[in-house]
């Protein structure tokens, strides 16, 4: 019973840390599953929309589903959080009840989008695919080549193969 009551105890001192770190594995396997089960670049024109739409939109969505299951909202929407006994009233009086309000509302709602960027920037599959129907990237990879290396960069001819690509993608999950 000891035992029990000193796991009880640890949980309810870390419980913002357990609850995050919950949000953050079961967001990154969702995204392993979505990726798997039901992403598959176009390869054509629109890859760039394709891809960047897979990686942002779930995103958008689990930032305001997460702002939804937040009681803080419930409370500061209803009227029933008290601007009094959160805010101290001084010389930045709006910026301070900003902080005190917003501010750790923002970083727990931005919990799981995060992490869902960040592990579809670590797999690469929908960086490769928005990058792909990039100009920008025909440029640096095209170099003049003509429309021949355009349809190879479209048609996928370089998915898999363009380390570059991977290794951006993981850089930038990793620094997110």
């Amino acid at each position: 019973m000891d035992s029990l009551q000193k796991v009880v105890d640890f949980c309810m001192r870390h419980q913002t840390i357990l609850g995050c770190s919950t949000v953050s594995l079961l967001t990154a396997a969702s995204e392993h599953i979505f990726s798997s089960a039901a992403f598959k670049c176009p390869c054509n024109s629109k890859n760039m929309l394709y891809g960047s739409s897979f990686l942002l939109a779930p995103a958008f969505v689990l930032f305001l589903f997460s702002f939804m299951v937040n009681p803080s909202t419930w409370r500061l929407l209803t009227g029933k959080c008290s601007a009094k006994k959160h805010c101290e009233y001084n010389s930045c009086g709006i910026c301070a009840r900003f902080c005190q309000l917003w501010v750790p509302m923002i970083a727990k709602a931005s919990v799981a989008p995060l992490t869902w960027i960040a592990a579809a920037l670590l797999g690469a599959n929908y960086y490769e695919c928005a990058a792909s129907g990039s100009s920008l990237m025909e440029r640096f990879y095209c170099k003049g080549n003509g429309t021949d290396c355009r349809k190879e960069l479209l048609d996928c001819f370089f998915f898999g193969s363009l380390a570059a690509l991977q290794f951006v993608s993981t850089f930038v999950g990793i620094l997110s």
